[in-house]
């Protein structure tokens, strides 16, 4: 009797064992996780609704890097995922697991009637004060690169010089003034992760120059770049001018090539940059067009290279060393200005006095000329101090030319040191081989910089032996101390104060008469030839 009791109990106690058992196993969570992707792309989408098809009370939403976690009663199992402007999809999911799920547009056609086959989700931002707009996986990005520089500037001092051929001392006006410096509209982007492209306008003077407008293709630490853009020459002159140190470049960067249609490949590393490249004439325009088409002239072509080197690159500390050339033939001029020449000009460290005192004219029965560059600059967290020497040589056709007049030359140099006083340090970027944006330690709080430059500037050739210069285009040399103060990455104002000294063969082409020539000599009282003048220039400036 005890064991068939006995028996019973435990028959009992093994049906509730696999009742309760079963319970467990019953109460056991799936799930299927995974990730969302337009169709052919590798961007991932968020805000995707993932729910069993029919139960929207279980829908869930994929996070910004496209991935999903859903829980499931049992397999198999329709998913049904949803997002606006794509077609609603239905997946099958036969066990738990890992899926990837592609998702196509919608029939939604572009402003030219093509139905749009890809859609991105853009993530809008503020970098540093820099509106952007980019997606999670950062394969699409577009950003703006706007400006607005407000300049002031004074003159004063003994602005005369001397006419000898009236015998008079007259006074060289230069009206104080003030303008709209830079009114720069950029906007930038890059497509398909390798894609790249920027167009940049200015909109000061109440004019409308094009200045960057280019297509390039890149990878880690290269690209090839085709379009309008700034020949690779000086560190000074690639720089943008948001982040000069001083309020306009040295008058000897005016021997730079500026900007040209062209093609060029850079490469960097660690240590290292390299760009050159081809180029041509400026930006096509009806000048060109218009020379081309009365008088078949051609539009000159350049090519242009810059090397740089950084032996000491640390995290505060970097030693910079790099040189540019350039073999130029001359390029299309204005209708009504000579052909097959080079004009070598600058206005004196400002933009406000449109004088040009130095200016070689245009030298005639020019073949071609090449432009050389060295670099040099050291900076260590908050001082920076380097310099540039710039020449250039211009071959003549000797057939067409005195003797000795073959070979004229321009050059120059400048040296510059700074010190930011509180709360930053300098920054360099390899990428481009020169200093950029100050590196804030505090955002909450501003930095002041105080700064110094010597520039120099000769444009006259000499013969041997002569002390009259066949090309006389002026020399002359500028003292400049810059104050600057930045409120944060967005927005500083600059003060400068400047003494600039000509020469007496500076006379802006010829409007001034600086010097007494007589009997073929150079007869000027020492100290008395040349225009020269201090100024003091302001600017406030926002870059957005």
């Amino acid at each position: 009797m005890k064991k068939k009791i006995y028996s019973k109990i435990m028959l009992l106690g093994i049906i509730l064992f696999f009742l309760s058992g079963s319970n467990v196993f019953s109460q056991q969570k799936l799930y299927v996780t995974g990730r969302v992707f337009p169709n052919g792309m590798h961007t991932p989408m968020r805000d995707v609704i993932v729910q069993i098809k029919g139960e929207p009370e279980t829908a869930v939403k994929t996070d910004g890097n496209g991935f999903f976690k859903i829980e499931v009663p049992s397999f198999p199992v329709y998913l049904q995922f949803i997002k606006e402007n794509y077609d609603t999809q239905v997946v099958k999911v036969n066990k738990e697991s890992d899926i990837m799920v592609y998702m196509s547009a919608s029939t939604e056609k572009n402003a030219y009637g093509k139905k749009v086959g890809v859609r991105v989700t853009l993530n809008p931002e503020s970098r540093d004060g820099i509106l952007m707009f980019s997606s999670t996986d950062k394969r699409f990005k577009y950003w703006f690169d706007n400006r607005v520089y407000v300049d002031g500037a004074l003159y004063f001092g003994d602005n005369t010089y001397h006419n000898y051929d009236l015998g008079t001392v007259e006074e060289n006006k230069i009206g104080n003034g003030v303008n709209i410096r830079r009114m720069r509209f950029a906007m930038k982007t890059i497509l398909w992760g390798h894609w790249g492209g920027e167009i940049d306008f200015d909109f000061a003077y109440n004019e409308v120059d094009i200045k960057d407008a280019y297509v390039r293709y890149f990878g880690n630490n290269w690209q090839v770049k085709v379009g309008n853009f700034k020949e690779p020459f000086s560190m000074e002159v690639t720089t943008t001018s948001r982040y000069l140190t001083f309020i306009e470049r040295p008058m000897v960067s005016k021997m730079d090539p500026s900007r040209h249609l062209g093609i060029s490949y850079r490469r960097f590393g660690n240590h290292y940059f390299f760009e050159g490249g081809l180029f041509s004439s400026e930006i096509a325009n009806d000048l060109m067009q218009d020379q081309n088409k009365k008088y078949g002239t051609s539009a000159g072509w350049s090519s242009t290279a810059r090397i740089a080197w950084a032996p000491i690159k640390k995290d505060r500390m970097v030693l910079h060393i790099g040189a540019s050339g350039s073999y130029r033939t001359p390029k299309i001029p204005e209708l009504g200005d000579p052909v097959n020449s080079f004009r070598f000009s600058t206005r004196a460290e400002t933009s406000i006095n449109r004088k040009k005192y130095i200016d070689t004219d245009f030298i005639e029965n020019s073949k071609s000329a090449v432009l050389y560059n060295f670099e040099l600059a050291f900076a260590k967290n908050n001082f920076k101090i380097g310099g540039e020497y710039l020449r250039g040589r211009i071959f003549r056709d000797a057939d067409k030319v005195p003797v000795g007049e073959d070979k004229p030359s321009v050059g120059g140099f400048f040296v510059y040191g700074g010190w930011i006083v509180n709360n930053a340090d300098y920054y360099y970027n390899m990428g481009e081989a020169e200093f950029s944006q100050i590196n804030f330690r505090n955002n909450k709080k501003g930095a002041f910089e105080v700064a110094v430059r010597y520039t120099y500037m000769n444009a006259n050739s000499f013969k041997d032996n002569e002390v009259i210069p066949y090309i006389p285009g002026g020399s002359g040399e500028s003292y400049t101390l810059g104050l600057n103060y930045y409120f944060n990455y967005n927005v500083k104002i600059m003060l400068d104060y400047s003494y600039v000294n000509h020469d007496r063969w500076a006379n802006g082409k010829g409007k001034y008469l600086t010097y007494d020539i007589r009997n073929g000599q150079d007869v000027t009282p020492t100290g008395k030839g040349g225009i020269d003048f201090h100024m003091l220039q302001a600017r406030i400036e926002i870059d957005f």
